[in-house]
């Protein structure tokens, strides 16, 4: 992939890009990556991206509301397919209606090794091309910080929600506590580069991961982004703030 979009930018620049340019630089780089990125973020993250997806999703079902047999699903930035074969399978007996859509499309031919029966789409979370009030839970889970433009794709994420419907947000954050922060810059900095060294022989993706956590927005501000588009919101913070899930409920037609 010489002369790419990656290759062109350095990692911090690479994540200030926006529109056009940063979706260029982040398909280009999560194609380079796919086939080691679910094994790599396990280690890096010491198994807690994980731990973070499975609280997240598994407790879905005990919220009023969020999924019902037959739910129709969009999973935003879909990877590997990941979270995509996890609704599908948790939630077997509820016949779920998920779709994957992600911007890589080596991403998407690894997903569909896993999720043969699966439906994925190749696209742009600041343009998507469903219908308003498409879905009963539209779901993004670690690619926030890989928005081409972060009001934009969140605005996308909401319009295409079903009134009475949920956008389910999980992705890391930078710490208010600046202890904690300290040790995640220490962790992003030092050691998170060297493991990423022992799978990739150009650790420059997982360089760009780490200034994209130091460098995001709070995670108050997505609630808030989320709120100013009429959504209730509730935050859960995991693991001493350094990971979020954000549910947002769209009101139905009738409140």
């Amino acid at each position: 992939m010489v002369g790419s979009s990656f290759d062109a930018h350095a990692p911090l620049e690479g994540f200030k890009l926006r529109g056009k340019d940063k979706l260029a630089f982040v398909s280009d780089m999560f194609d380079r990556v796919a086939p080691t990125y679910d094994l790599l973020n396990h280690f890096i993250s010491l198994g807690n991206t994980t731990i973070w997806r499975l609280l997240a999703l598994t407790r879905l079902a005990g919220r009023k509301g969020v999924l019902k047999p037959g739910s129709k699903i969009l999973d935003v930035g879909c990877g590997t397919g990941w979270v995509t074969w996890f609704f599908g399978w948790y939630y077997r007996g509820m016949a779920l209606d998920v779709e994957g859509m992600d911007c890589s499309k080596v991403m998407l031919d690894e997903a569909r090794k896993v999720n043969p029966g699966a439906k994925f789409t190749l696209g742009d979370v600041c343009d998507l091309r469903y219908e308003t009030d498409s879905f009963d839970v539209v779901t993004t889970v670690y690619t926030l910080r890989n928005f081409p433009d972060l009001d934009k794709g969140v605005g996308e994420m909401y319009r295409v929600t079903k009134p009475g419907g949920f956008v389910v947000i999980v992705d890391a954050f930078p710490p208010g506590n600046a202890c904690v922060r300290w040790v995640l810059e220490l962790w992003l900095e030092r050691v998170m580069p060297r493991i990423a060294a022992v799978f990739m022989n150009d650790p420059k993706a997982y360089r760009y991961l780490s200034a994209s956590i130091r460098s995001t927005v709070a995670v108050g501000r997505v609630g808030e982004m989320l709120e100013e588009l009429g959504a209730e919101v509730e935050v859960r913070e995991y693991t001493f703030g350094t990971a979020a899930r954000v549910v947002a409920r769209k009101p139905s037609l009738s409140e």
